[in-house]
């Protein structure tokens, strides 16, 4: 693995620019990136992670056939649209692909369901799609109906859950009965009394 991580480089040039092979997982994390037409130094990348950088668009990455995994959290991609096409059209192989924290990315800026509508549209046009942002993918989450049943049978789990807990009484050790003394079998009352007392 090739690290070029926070090198302040504005082109991958000013590290190479002879073709490199060999390198099939790269990290140009936290960098002052803006293209990506320099990755076609490096034809054979599995790994890909371009977090924190100022990406806005893939139309000048090359095409990488092997790329499995591509992170690129914290840039500036605005186009959802046009993000899915080019990763179909450039990145054939893509299992895992993380965009925290990029304006296409719903995820803690906005609702639960656009969040589903993202994820859903991620899936149904990447169908090798394993991970999105971190999360495993579930291939139902492209019907639009599966989350919708999900959280039905979950409520339906907690009222079965509810009724079943009705009427009963949880234990709990505050209210156990104190431990009684327990009395000797044999008495002691005379052990102080001499025997020329008694």
């Amino acid at each position: 693995m090739l690290i070029l991580a926070g090198m302040k480089l504005k082109d991958l040039s000013e590290y190479t620019q002879e073709p490199q092979p060999t390198i099939k997982h790269l990290d140009v994390s936290s960098n002052l990136l803006k293209s990506g037409k320099e990755f076609s130094m490096f034809p054979n990348l599995e790994t890909l992670i371009i977090d924190n950088n100022y990406f806005f668009r893939l139309d000048d990455f090359p095409v990488l056939p092997f790329l499995i995994t591509l992170s690129a959290n914290k840039n500036t991609f605005n186009n959802f649209e046009m993000f899915i096409q080019h990763c179909k059209d450039k990145f054939p192989k893509l299992n895992h692909v993380s965009l925290i924290k990029n304006p296409i990315c719903p995820m803690f800026t906005q609702g639960e369901e656009e969040n589903i509508i993202y994820r859903a549209k991620f899936i149904q046009e990447i169908p090798l799609l394993k991970n999105l942002d971190g999360t495993p993918v579930n291939p139902q989450e492209a019907d639009p109906n599966f989350w919708k049943l999900k959280q039905q049978t979950k409520l339906q789990q907690t009222q079965n859950y509810d009724e079943q807990k009705r009427g009963t009484i949880d234990y709990n050790t505050k209210y156990q009965k104190p431990n009684s003394k327990t009395v000797k079998t044999k008495s002691e009352g005379n052990r102080f009394v001499k025997n020329t007392h008694l």
